[in-house]
């Protein structure tokens, strides 16, 4: 029903609607729709009836608009009309028993969601109550998801709103069945900020027919910032829902004009995706483990990932480029010496060799690779493409020996945060090795940066992995960002910089870092972890990022980090709140800690103290 890998749309039905079988053949087909929010219970049965039904422990088929399962694929049932916050005393619990048995007939019939009642409606000290509710929804459905009801807009501000909604995900101990539907109440020129729903478990947002304006022709269109607000859920796989109102005179053909034109919304987000975008998408919010290059080899499949990126090859042979140059200025007729340390399958090889010939340069190119798959593919391309050109070395960069030092070292070590694939371990160790006293080293620095950030997907999803202290490599989607990613630390590379008199001797001391940031928060919401992120300069003027604000156009090849927390924070708008990251080193492997702090309110433990759970094996 709600299809994931298109957007869905769907239609409130009226109030009136007797039978969930006729509306869907006679109605919902005719306007177009993906599927229908139908009461399961009848709008005009009365407590006294509901009552009667809770006595005898089953609904008379006339209470019932869904009395089959035959079109059960394509309805969302609601229970808006029983409230799921129940009596002030607790004496009655008609509803708690009613959402009972209508949990027990939606299993039996298969219906593919319920929605509760419309939560900010009412005495706000009842959301436990509702809260509850829920909780004996899950406890009797089993694996079923329960869809709260949040209204947006008209007399509900958004702030109280996700207040509110705040308790009862809480309450329900942040149960990942439990998921939004946010009804929106707002006339065409309302202002709706989508970015702090991102990170919410929004499933369905209902759209009503006022928010939409009639245009020349006479057919319902949205304003641009509320376009640009359904084309966000769109691009999320929320589905959409038209509410026009409860009005049984609109007909399916006039529906049907609303959801075309969603359609139409749809269709233009879907053209204006480019490439690096659409091949992306499939990995939005998956946690992926971060790479070992040094413990592990790579896979032919994952070299090939990688070298797609045109974006960060191009950058790398412009680096090399003015490096050459630059070396060639200060003496025109020297021989130069560019060694490429990992080399894989020698993408940055093909790089130097073409950067080389457009400086009409003399330069020797070696290709140091530990992984002795990948020698195999450098052996076939030196014959077959580079003409013998290469000199190829296997071994470790850290003690490779070549025959001559470098005037130029290449390495793509960098991982998501700059740092997290052991670029300076590496580095620091094959600089000495394979580097000429007045040489360059590309990249020559890098910064890792964080940012608090809220995401319920991917807190679930490292949940249920039960790894919440271990930092993955995620393509994050459904997330919001608290505040702007800080630099947090930098690593240089060259060869004056190994010489350095301040410089630590011992390399895991080399290694470590640490960095207390403080973030003012931009809206309330839950800290779920940190995003990671990371900026390089390869050679002066030449640089990539992952950044968000200054993120190099069309590049892929790194996701940013996520460091997830055991326990999401609640920050509220204008809250401080206080990051603290390190990168501890032994002898034997690098490893991240983390924790988060509100000024003056909650704090989180130090998540993975001394590796307990994730390290990176030198």
């Amino acid at each position: 029903m709600i299809a994931r890998d298109r957007v869905s749309i769907g239609v409130v039905a009226a109030p009136g609607v007797s039978d969930a079988d006729e509306y869907v053949s006679q109605y919902m087909v005719q306007a177009g729709a993906d599927f229908a929010v139908l009461p399961i219970v009848a709008a005009h049965t009365d407590q006294q009836t509901l009552r009667q039904s809770v006595s005898r422990g089953y609904f008379a088929v006339e209470e019932l608009v869904v009395k089959s399962a035959a079109s059960a694929y394509c309805i969302v049932g609601s229970m808006g009309h029983v409230d799921w916050a129940g009596s002030d005393n607790g004496s009655d619990s008609t509803a708690e028993r009613v959402v009972g048995m209508a949990m027990e007939y939606v299993a039996h019939i298969g219906l593919q969601g319920v929605v509760a009642s419309t939560l900010n409606e009412g005495d706000g000290r009842k959301d436990i109550e509702y809260a509850r509710t829920l909780m004996e929804y899950f406890s009797s459905a089993g694996g079923a998801p329960a869809i709260a009801r949040l209204r947006i807009g008209g007399g509900s501000c958004a702030e109280e709103a996700w207040g509110r909604w705040n308790v009862v995900r809480h309450a329900c101990n942040h149960d990942s069945r439990l998921q939004l539907m946010l009804e929106l109440d707002l006339a065409p020129n309302d202002v709706l900020d989508v970015s702090q729903w991102r990170a919410e478990p929004v499933q369905i947002v209902q759209l009503p027919a006022s928010m939409f304006t009639k245009n020349k022709a006479g057919y319902p269109v949205l304003a641009r910032m509320h376009q640009e607000a359904v084309a966000s859920w769109m691009e999320m796989g929320v589905a959409l829902v038209v509410d026009c109102g409860g009005n049984d005179a609109m007909s399916a053909e006039a529906v049907s004009d609303y959801i075309r034109y969603l359609r139409h919304l749809g269709a233009q987000r879907e053209k204006q995706r480019d490439a690096a975008e659409a091949a992306s998408a499939d990995y939005y919010d998956v946690l992926q483990a971060p790479l070992q290059p040094l413990a592990d080899h790579l896979d032919s499949a994952t070299y090939e990932v990688f070298e797609q990126d045109a974006a960060k090859y191009e950058a790398y042979e412009d680096a090399i480029y003015r490096a050459i140059r630059a070396a060639l200025d200060r003496n025109s007729s020297r021989r130069l010496v560019l060694t490429v340390a990992g080399a894989g399958r020698g993408p940055l090889v093909a790089r130097a060799l073409q950067a080389a010939r457009r400086c009409d340069a003399d330069v020797s190119v070696y290709a140091v690779e530990k992984n002795p798959s990948a020698m195999v593919e450098l052996q076939r391309k030196n014959a077959e493409l580079w003409g013998g050109r290469v000199r190829l070395v296997h071994g470790d960069m850290r003690s490779a020996a070549v025959a001559e030092r470098a005037d130029i070292l290449v390495s793509e070590l960098l991982g998501s945060l700059g740092d997290n694939e052991l670029s300076p371990e590496c580095l620091d160790a094959a600089i000495p090795l394979l580097l000429a006293p007045d040489g360059v080293c590309i990249p020559r620095k890098y910064t890792a940066y964080a940012a608090p950030m809220s995401s319920t997907v991917l807190f679930n999803r490292a949940r249920s992995s039960k790894t919440s202290e271990t930092p993955f490599v995620v393509n994050i989607h459904a997330a919001n960002v608290l505040a702007d990613a800080q630099p947090l630390w930098s690593f240089e590379h060259s060869a004056i910089i190994q010489k350095q008199p301040d410089r630590p001797a011992s390399p895991a001391e080399n290694g470590r870092r640490s960095a207390c940031r403080v973030f003012d928060i931009r809206a309330s919401s839950l800290v779920h972890g940190l995003a990671g992120y990371f900026d390089a300069e390869l050679y002066p003027g030449v640089d990539l990022s992952i950044c968000p604000t200054t993120h190099t156009p069309a590049m892929h090849s790194w996701f940013p980090m996520y460091f997830p927390l055991a326990r999401p924070i609640s920050v509220r708008a204008g809250d401080s709140l206080a990051v603290h990251l390190w990168r501890r080193s032994s002898n034997s492997k690098v490893w991240y800690e983390w924790a988060v702090g509100v000024e003056g309110g909650d704090i989180s433990s130090i998540h993975n103290f001394s590796a307990r759970e994730y390290w990176i094996d030198k």
